[in-house]
């Protein structure tokens, strides 16, 4: 190998000459979009979740704080999928986390009236986003029979209407 081929093939460039100026844009790569590929579970539960966490987060903030609120969620749920599964109640810990990017809780709408977190949920979910009791107990991970009484409309305090004997 003669030094001149030596010279071109070596990994650092050759300093730049006075006449010509040392370019400091970045260079444009042809780089391939990436595409990922989710579990199937993942997928599968993104499919079922993803509108009505759109809904949610949509009925407590602005159209892009939403947004980046469930794809906040969704990223954290990935980076931690084995976790997620690993749990007792996985759709439980989801709706959390989607609560907790949305901060829901600690900014309440005001027309929603409720005594916890869940009950608060459930009735949005309900009454302002117009879901099922299944598909609400299927979102947040709790059974339907409870969702059902959470957003049952408060029985009367029957002491009052009987009379004393």
């Amino acid at each position: 190998m003669t030094p001149r081929t030596a010279q071109t093939l070596s990994p650092t460039p050759p300093p730049p000459t006075g006449r010509h100026r040392q370019r400091t844009a970045a260079r444009r790569t042809n780089t391939l979009p990436v595409t990922l590929l989710l579990p199937p579970a993942l997928d599968a539960f993104h499919t079922l979740t993803r509108g009505p966490y759109e809904a949610y987060a949509h009925a407590h903030l602005p159209p892009a704080a939403a947004r980046s609120a469930v794809h906040q969620t969704f990223g954290l749920l990935s980076a931690n999928w084995n976790y997620v599964i690993g749990q007792p109640h996985p759709a439980r810990l989801a709706w959390e986390q989607l609560v907790a990017c949305t901060e829901s809780r600690t900014r309440p709408r005001q027309e929603i009236h409720a005594t916890t977190g869940l009950q608060y949920d459930a009735l949005v979910l309900h009454h302002l986003l117009h879901q099922g009791v299944q598909t609400i107990a299927q979102v947040v991970g709790h059974d339907a029979s409870k969702i059902r009484y959470l957003i049952a409309p408060r029985p009367l305090d029957f002491g009052h209407l009987l009379p004393c004997l």
